[in-house]
């Protein structure tokens, strides 16, 4: 049986690379940089390639070798002409299964006004790390740098072999939109600005994908003035704006039996991902936001949603509801840079539950937090959903990738504790969201989600649609039973613990095939 990991890569100053607790590897670095996963490829051998991103921005990002165990094989740390490289995507070769191709801009400096980023390179490599051709192209002296310092270029791998980039740009006068087409060996296509405007900050480019079989592409770009727009840009790269996509209503539920309103509206929020599912239809997801008007509640979701070309909401799926409590303390946030991945029969998404934004970087958005993937038929009906983390430590996502054998794989940054170092990981679960790490490992996903923790009143559990729960305890610490209920058709169960004495309680969910899962709840 192919054996899947959940990889913790941490990142610290040592001699060589130690396992420890079954599923942490932990991996030299020359430099003593807290770094974090991005790209990542999987090898033919079911090993992988990761592109390591450093927290301090202007240092270089270094590129490791992986077994399917999570050992480290090698690592690559390299500069081009003496500038640092900082990957854009990982990509098997398209003309060789057992070659791969890394894409970076090369940058130099340690200030934003000398983080030069107007050179791409291509880097085809062997699966154990070895260069064979490197091919820098740059794109000219009325280019200062091809993104933000934040925000590297947009790449898609094209079905012909060709590598397709977007990135908004700063020029020597202006700013813009800027698309090009490469072969795969870096011999630049076509070239193009879109969208001259004059500052004095450009507009972000949040996502980038190809959308139609004619060949254009789907857009979130982020206006600075007025918030986040789907737009369309067709072979040539002109740019089409569809619709403006912040606050944009996903789902109204409205409340029936009362005289007054009492509507419920889940809105999308800034950034996002957008894939295309057809020629027709499109999937987008973002932070989402929703109010209640009565009893002013609000607070965040993860959602996947299906637009047509009016931005029209065709279907939607909501979950992850987290309360407004403590200043956006509990959030639910998709991904950061790419949560969707689309299959032939299936669709990917990955998201966090209880971080407060995604600035980790500056430490003000960590706190303990819970990584959700779930799965979809093509008609959005979700088949099944998973949790990791839940354990009081840090995480955050950057990226999902599907993969051949039917599941998916995930790179992100995770902390023991807040103020503590950060690292690196790889979460790869199987077609069924689960993880293994070995061929007697226990899987540490969780088919259902428990919230709020600490609770006031009420302890809500949301399962999985594939999990027959059978019993749902709750326990002092002495082991006293103090709430029992059973799980039966629905796939929520709530506890209610408002007569219950403030302190710690053990939660104990049994299911129908013999796993039992518990938990730590605070009850305040």
């Amino acid at each position: 049986m192919k054996k899947l990991l959940f990889l913790l890569l941490s990142l610290i100053v040592t001699l060589s690379g130690m396992s420890q607790y079954g599923f942490k590897t932990y991996i030299p670095t020359e430099d003593g940089a807290f770094r974090e996963g991005k790209h990542v490829v999987e090898t033919s051998d079911h090993g992988f390639i990761i592109s390591l991103e450093a927290q301090d921005k202007y240092k270089n990002e270094i590129l490791v070798r992986l077994s399917s165990e999570g050992a480290v094989s090698n690592k690559l740390v390299f500069q081009i002409d003496g500038k640092n490289l900082k990957y854009c995507g990982l990509f098997h070769h398209p003309e060789n299964e057992e070659e791969y191709l890394a894409v970076a801009t090369l940058d130099e400096g340690n200030t934003p006004d000398t983080y030069i980023q107007k050179e791409l390179a291509f880097v085809k490599l062997d699966a154990d790390l070895n260069i064979l051709s490197q091919t820098v192209y740059d794109f000219g002296d009325d280019y200062v740098r091809l993104s933000t310092v934040t925000r590297t270029p947009f790449l898609i791998l094209e079905d012909d072999g060709t590598i397709t980039m977007a990135t908004s740009c700063q020029k020597t006068d202006c700013y813009c939109y800027l698309f090009a087409s490469f072969t795969n060996d870096g011999l630049i296509l076509k070239q193009r600005d879109s969208e001259i405007f004059p500052g004095p900050a450009p507009k972000m480019l949040n996502s980038f994908s190809k959308k139609r079989t004619d060949g254009s592409f789907g857009m979130i770009l982020s206006d600075n003035a007025s918030g986040d727009y789907f737009c369309e840009a067709d072979t040539a790269f002109n740019i089409t704006r569809i619709g403006r996509l912040l606050l944009l209503p996903i789902r109204v539920v409205e409340n029936q039996q009362l005289n007054v309103t009492d509507s419920t509206y889940y809105y999308m929020f800034p950034q996002g991902t957008v894939e295309y599912l057809n020629d027709s239809v499109s999937l987008v997801t973002t932070g989402g936001r929703y109010v209640k008007h009565i009893g002013n509640e609000n607070g965040w979701f993860n959602f996947l949603a299906t637009l047509d070309d009016s931005l029209n909401v065709l279907s939607n799926d909501i979950w992850d509801i987290g309360k407004e409590v403590q200043n956006h303390s509990t959030t639910a946030l998709s991904a950061r840079d790419k949560a969707i991945a689309v299959t032939n029969d299936a669709i990917f998404h990955c998201g966090v539950v209880g971080i407060k934004d995604h600035g980790h970087h500056s430490g003000h958005g960590v706190q303990a937090s819970t990584i959700t993937v779930s799965k979809f038929d093509k008609e959005l009906n979700l088949i099944w959903r998973r949790y990791y983390g839940g354990d009081g430590f840090f995480y955050d996502i950057n990226i999902i990738h599907s993969t051949a054998d039917g599941g998916c794989i995930m790179t992100g940054i995770y902390s023991k504790l807040v103020g503590c170092n950060f690292h690196s990981y790889i979460l790869k679960v199987d077609e069924n969201g689960y993880d293994a790490i070995g061929e007697n490992a226990e899987s540490v996903a969780k088919p259902y989600f428990c919230y709020p923790n600490p609770a006031k009143d009420n302890i809500y559990i949301e399962l999985s649609p594939d999990a027959d729960c059978q019993s749902v305890e709750l326990y002092t610490l002495d082991g006293r039973l103090v709430v029992e209920t059973c799980h039966g058709a629905s796939q929520q169960t709530t506890i209610n613990v408002e007569n219950l004495n403030a302190g710690v309680y053990i939660l104990k969910i049994k299911m129908a095939d013999g796993k039992e899962f518990s938990e730590r709840i605070v009850k305040q």
